[in-house]
């Protein structure tokens, strides 16, 4: 490893830890074992050492979504997620930190992300649809509305984790619901086929159940 990838390495984790606003270039410099000079020579700034961590946090995950997406399936939407979710446990303090939300470069990076996301989402869509496992959008834009909230559930489930540590169920669950309905015969019999029946009836709690639950307080 590079003394330039060190660093990158030691400001993520230290941001991560202490959230960017805190830690001093000679902080940095310290835990990576260099003279804050020597530090200096690859970054002037944070703001630059934000933008290189920034810049890594994209090349990794689009070279996640180049596995993620290699071969059409239904979990390719599942893979592509996960590939978002790893990112945000890795780089924590870029989506916890109204700071740093506010950084241009930062902004580009995340709408890049938004945007490829749904991209993938919708070209799963087309091609279910091709092959008979989803229905025709029932109105124009109905998909990609469906992608957009996928993206924002995705995106912020991962900070409600950190308030609800012990929250039942996954991202997944919240995904096939949203897709399920708009699902053929075939393609429902496919999910069951490769998740099973207990799974699809199983996805969180059931309006019968949440009734029932009110009744009993």
């Amino acid at each position: 490893m590079t003394t330039k990838e060190k660093i990158i390495e030691t400001g993520r984790t230290l941001f991560n830890e202490l959230g960017f606003g805190s830690p001093t270039l000679y902080q940095v410099a310290q835990a990576t074992g260099i003279s804050r000079g020597n530090l200096t020579y690859y970054f002037k700034d944070k703001e630059i050492l934000l933008e290189a961590i920034v810049e890594e946090m994209w090349y990794k995950y689009k070279q996640g979504q180049v596995v993620a997406t290699q071969f059409p399936s239904w979990n390719v939407i599942k893979k592509s997620i996960k590939v978002l979710h790893d990112i945000q446990e890795e780089y924590s303090f870029i989506f916890f930190d109204k700071q740093i939300f506010g950084h241009a470069r930062v902004q580009d990076i995340l709408q890049r992300i938004e945007s490829d996301s749904i991209k993938t989402q919708m070209s799963m869509f087309s091609f279910s649809i091709q092959i008979g496992n989803m229905k025709k959008e029932p109105t124009p834009g109905a998909y990609h509305n469906i992608c957009k909230s996928i993206w924002v559930t995705a995106f912020y489930w991962h900070v409600s984790k950190t308030y609800a540590p012990e929250k039942k169920g996954s991202w997944d669950d919240v995904m096939w619901s949203l897709l399920l309905p708009n699902f053929t015969k075939k393609g429902k019999d496919a999910f069951i086929d490769k998740f099973g029946e207990t799974y699809l009836n199983s996805l969180g709690t059931s309006l019968k159940d949440f009734e029932k639950e009110q009744i009993d307080f």
